[in-house]
């Protein structure tokens, strides 16, 4: 995207002659003094020469801000590609391991959420905003609550009553479907006795779906032979199956 280094990258007006201007230390973009958000005293440490205080964008301090995640978020996408390499993909040919990988990067940024009821609504506009208002109380209050979906979509054949068909929820980066899944316990401990039902999870592909499917086969044959205290557990974006008390501390269940 070319920035129009021109106008203001707040409140867009042209900039003039005599306005003074505020240059992000990260992108080309330029701000009126007073659209800036800083005071006259910070503005001055910025105009020293040899300045330490750096001055972002909005854009770009958001960007900074989800680093930590995404940084997170590649790690458990290197150990994932590890696992395919070494684990139940050892036969698979490297293509295969590169469209996995490739598709787990596309539904990144998706994140799933079961049993919202649906909207009656004949229109579609409707509907749209209904699911996102719908994902937004869900997450109201949460440290996720600036989260807004960019699209919405209802997966499977058309609304059925009674019978809530799960919303795949599109976010602007994978960081923000990354806080939310990382959240999920906190946000669903919240939530109103009318959404108990409520479930969320990541976008799996379909090998993913296999393996989970695959999993709880084994959990359940080992539960029916006797075993007692076992759960699936996600350790660093990878699932397993583990006993409840030797869970470790910085599993995720995504």
């Amino acid at each position: 995207m070319v920035l129009n280094t021109n106008s203001c990258g707040v409140c867009e007006l042209q900039f003039n002659d005599l306005d003074a201007q505020l240059k992000c230390d990260s992108c080309p973009r330029l701000v009126h003094h007073k659209c800036s958000g800083l005071l006259a005293s910070e503005i001055k440490c910025l105009t020293l020469k040899n300045r330490k205080l750096k001055y972002f964008c909005d854009s770009c301090d958001k960007g900074l801000n989800e680093l930590p995640d995404l940084k997170k978020l590649i790690s458990s996408l290197l150990v994932e590609v590890e696992n395919l390499k070494n684990n139940s993909c050892s036969s698979r040919s490297d293509e295969f391991i590169i469209n996995e990988m490739n598709e787990r990067n596309f539904r990144a940024a998706n994140v799933l959420f079961y049993n919202i009821p649906e909207c009656t609504s004949s229109n579609i506009e409707e509907t749209v905003l209904y699911d996102k208002e719908e994902i937004s109380k869900i997450i109201k209050g949460t440290s996720s609550d600036n989260k807004t979906p960019i699209k919405v979509i209802r997966l499977g054949k058309s609304y059925q009553p009674n019978k809530h068909r799960p919303i795949k929820a599109i976010f602007s980066s994978a960081g923000d479907a990354f806080d939310i899944l990382k959240n999920k316990k906190h946000i669903l401990s919240r939530l109103p006795p009318n959404f108990s039902n409520i479930g969320i999870s990541s976008d799996r592909t379909l090998f993913q779906r296999e393996q989970m499917k695959k999993l709880r086969d084994q959990l359940a044959a080992r539960q029916s032979s006797g075993e007692q205290n076992l759960t699936i557990k996600f350790t660093k974006g990878t699932p397993g199956i583990v006993v409840i008390d030797k869970i470790v501390k910085n599993s995720q269940n995504f």
